[in-house]
């Protein structure tokens, strides 16, 4: 079986977010399958960006490359140019399989489909999302293109309900396949990571966490609501914001802007590597997570694998991710969640069973796994 994998989100601003470490989970999976050697391991290529920096180095299963090029800002160009470009790049080079990552699906095709869609967030806030003409136009086109993939892979079943009813793609091609924190993932203990929180950061010394973009489906608002109810509990509480402060930075400042928030007390970090941020899990009280929608919950299962507790919303996949590990509440209910973190941060006891069940949940959720189950839909369909 031949399989062409998308792997061009390695190379794109999405290689730190949850695309690319989708993409990387999987192959290093696919890598680890290969060096058993088994006789049913598929022929691997993989599509790659021309003149654009090359993917950081990791674990890969034997493979060729094919690049395609794409203008300065890829992910809107695939979107627009995939459905053309595609096969004229890769639809007639022989392979069974074309498993696309994100939208990005050829519109004249011989091999099989597969497509990876997350979540479906565009469809739920079109004023964000599909603003500007040509991503609205895009979306649409590939939306369509979605509804012909032979199987659509999605990480949770809440994505799956969404993608039956929103897209109305046959519940039978719909193939729910959770993700998993990265191998490489190595938080330290707690004590460590409030050392280096507060040498790094000034924290001085209990935090939340945040982690995540600042999207309208991130629910900014209700985090910073949230959070100022526990910061008038316990004054020397801090709220720690990581995430990429570009472009979206703006709808983080307004939302602080809009809530009683104290700033003074509110420490954003911007963008952090791997280590500082799994230190960053392992030391804080609890991940406030106030997302509307998760099509999955990475950031919630990389905090559960470091040992600490999730108060959020039952809001898409993160119920399915957390389990008992957290404190979920009703999105309907605006004061719900504030509470919810002054419970867990007053009461020791709960908090330490909480911790005690993190880990062993996280452990629950594996990409070798991922990745058997992702080859069995390749086979499926080829």
């Amino acid at each position: 079986m031949r399989v062409i994998f998308d792997a061009r989100h390695l190379q794109t601003v999405s290689r730190t977010r949850g695309i690319g470490r989708y993409s990387r989970g999987l192959l290093a999976a696919f890598a680890r399958r290969a060096s058993r050697a088994l006789n049913d391991d598929p022929q691997w290529t993989l599509l790659r960006l021309r003149s654009f920096p090359a993917a950081a180095p990791q674990p890969l299963p034997p493979h060729r490359d094919v690049s395609v090029l794409r203008p300065r800002r890829p992910e809107l160009a695939m979107l627009a140019l995939d459905a053309v470009a595609l096969p004229l790049e890769i639809g007639f080079r022989g392979e069974d399989v074309y498993h696309s990552v994100q939208l990005g699906l050829p519109a004249a095709r011989r091999m099989r489909a597969v497509l990876t869609i997350h979540d479906l967030a565009p469809l739920r806030w079109p004023a964000h999302y599909l603003r500007l003409p040509h991503s609205r136009i895009g979306h649409m086109w590939q939306y369509a293109l979605a509804q012909r993939a032979d199987a659509v892979i999605v990480p949770s079943l809440s994505t799956a309900r969404d993608v039956v009813e929103r897209l109305r793609i046959p519940a039978a091609r719909v193939h729910a396949i959770p993700e998993a924190v990265d191998a490489s993932f190595a938080p330290p203990s707690r004590e460590e990571g409030r050392r280096l929180a507060r040498e790094r950061f000034g924290v001085p010394e209990r935090y939340v966490l945040y982690v995540g973009q600042f999207d309208p489906r991130k629910n900014m608002d209700g985090l910073f609501s949230a959070y100022a109810r526990a910061a008038d509990a316990d004054p020397a509480l801090r709220l720690v914001v990581v995430g990429d402060l570009g472009k979206l930075a703006v709808l983080l400042r307004r939302a602080l802007e809009r809530t009683r928030a104290p700033r003074e007390r509110v420490i954003v970090t911007g963008f952090v590597d791997d280590p500082t941020l799994a230190a960053l899990y392992a030391g804080a009280e609890c991940l406030l997570h106030a997302a509307l929608l998760e099509g999955f919950g990475l950031t919630p299962l990389e905090s559960l694998a470091a040992g600490t507790p999730v108060v959020g919303y039952e809001a898409g996949a993160v119920e399915e991710v957390v389990g008992d590990a957290g404190v979920l509440v009703d999105p309907a209910e605006p004061d719900a969640l504030g509470e919810a973190l002054v419970n867990v941060l007053g009461a020791e006891t709960f908090a330490e069973e909480l911790r005690a069940r993190a880990k062993p949940r996280a452990a629950k959720f594996s990409w070798d796994e991922a990745a058997e189950r992702t080859i069995e839909v390749y086979r499926s369909v080829a």
